[in-house]
């Protein structure tokens, strides 16, 4: 695992925003950075075959990234927040269960392990999906 601002423990978003766009291109997924949806900006949008993960990444405030996730549900097939905290608290647990959220936990150390697996999202609204769609068209994929 590459070293990280001479071994300090907290990692700086886009330091977090690298270690998870490599885990999920490990994975199989075409990744893309600071995507545009809704007036708002996804960390990562990651696609694999037809289906497309949504990603936010926080370095500790799960809570703004389970909030950002609301508006990625409406175009996106899975859901997913990235974060950085010591421990993967029960609160977030519960929140990201109750929503269908899936939960990557990433250590410096570790890199990236599943917490929870997104669940499939029934409530997406097609129109803006199709819409979304031809915006990410245009969007480089991460190499």
């Amino acid at each position: 695992m590459k070293e990280y601002a001479n071994d300090r423990t907290r990692l700086q978003e886009h330091e977090l925003v690298e270690i998870v766009t490599k885990f999920l291109l490990g994975a199989g997924y075409r990744v893309r950075t600071e995507v545009s949806n809704l007036g708002q900006s996804a960390d990562l949008v990651a696609t694999r075959g037809r289906w497309v993960t949504f990603v936010e990444v926080k370095v500790r405030d799960w809570r703004t990234a389970l909030a950002q996730c609301n508006a990625h549900m409406l175009v996106g097939d899975y859901i997913c927040v990235a974060v950085a905290t010591k421990n993967i608290s029960a609160s977030l647990r519960e929140a990201a269960a109750e929503m269908g959220v899936g939960i990557i936990h990433v250590s410096p150390v570790q890199g990236c392990s599943w917490i929870a697996m997104p669940k499939l999202n029934q409530t997406m609204w097609k129109p803006q999906r199709k819409q979304f769609s031809q915006t990410l068209q245009a969007i480089a994929y991460v190499d």
